[in-house]
């Protein structure tokens, strides 16, 4: 009959070993949890059952959570390429400073902002 509990308390341990490491507890705590288990089944089960069993907080996250990750914000530069050259010039430049090409063209009936690859003001209908 001895031999009975010994088996018991020791199936019991294991299990609970195996539990706390898939549970992400530490080696060191899931050990204690067996040992307290295998000597005192009738105390540490039911007490591993209720309070061991809560997940660490070092596992994984799961896939429905969401975390913020804190990056140092960088300022960015706003960049294009020159349409002549193709060097990257920033985005506030009137002439690309490689090659002189004028990068805001300015419609010379109506003064409206045009694109490089406009062939019309859309303003005022004037050729480019």
């Amino acid at each position: 009959m001895f031999s009975i509990g010994i088996v018991i308390a020791l199936v019991a341990a294991g299990w609970v070993y195996f539990d706390a490491k898939e549970l992400g507890k530490g080696t060191n705590d899931a050990l204690l949890w067996a040992l307290g288990v295998f000597l005192l089944l009738i105390v540490f089960l039911p007490l591993y059952l209720v309070v061991g069993r809560k997940k660490d907080k070092k596992e994984k996250p799961d896939s429905d959570e969401h975390y913020i990750i804190d990056v140092e914000a960088t300022e960015v530069e706003d960049v294009f390429n020159c349409p002549e050259c193709l060097k990257e010039v920033q985005e506030d430049f009137k002439v690309c400073p490689y090659c002189g090409c004028s990068l805001k063209l300015q419609c010379k009936n109506c003064g409206a902002k045009l694109e490089q690859d406009w062939k019309v003001c859309p303003h005022c209908q004037e050729k480019i």
